[in-house]
């Protein structure tokens, strides 16, 4: 008999033992009544006028292209993406405002045109580069990719991004620009 209860109170503490260590997940913090992480609600003025609301966004840095510098900086990094792709031999890159214009040499071996699916592969690839690029304008025309190649250049003698503006629509007018 007193072996059947020393296996029953071994049996019962090695069940509140496992049970115990069964669980040893964090568990997540319950989140604390009256506050809210919602932008635009109403927090208590620390002045006493009342509510005020609170600021739409914890402002993180924008990125983007600001000078020739970075102009000049992400084309190349573009450039460098885009001919990593199977059907790219050669790219050259420039950009205005949120649009790349790409000029590309393609492979022998690929035989088909520009497509939609080349340009979303640009597009994705250009952004991997630059968040801030939203739009590409590709071409395989040797005039247009000659004329990209020109407004990339020109990028060195500029002060200013809007000094290139004018190049840039004379080759935009002539192309489809791509955006998803």
């Amino acid at each position: 008999m007193k072996k059947i209860w020393l296996l029953l109170l071994l049996t019962v503490l090695s069940a509140a033992l496992l049970t115990g260590c069964a669980s040893s997940a964090d568990t997540l913090p319950s989140p604390s009544p009256g506050t809210s992480e919602m932008p635009g609600t109403l927090l208590p003025d620390m002045t006493g006028d009342g509510a005020s609301p609170m600021p739409e966004s914890s402002a993180a840095p924008e990125s983007g292209i600001r000078t020739v510098e970075d102009a000049k900086r992400a084309a190349q990094a573009m450039e460098e993406a885009v001919e990593k792709l199977s059907e790219v031999d050669e790219a050259d890159v420039a950009i205005t405002g949120d649009t790349a214009l790409v000029g590309l040499k393609l492979t022998s071996q690929y035989q088909g045109q520009i497509d939609d699916r080349l340009k979303k592969m640009v597009l994705t690839r250009v952004q991997t580069v630059e968040k801030a690029i939203t739009k590409v304008a590709v071409t395989d025309n040797a005039a247009l990719v000659t004329a990209i190649r020109a407004m990339a250049e020109a990028m060195d003698g500029a002060s200013a991004l809007e000094d290139l503006n004018d190049k840039a629509e004379d080759i935009l007018r002539q192309l489809t620009v791509y955006s998803e």
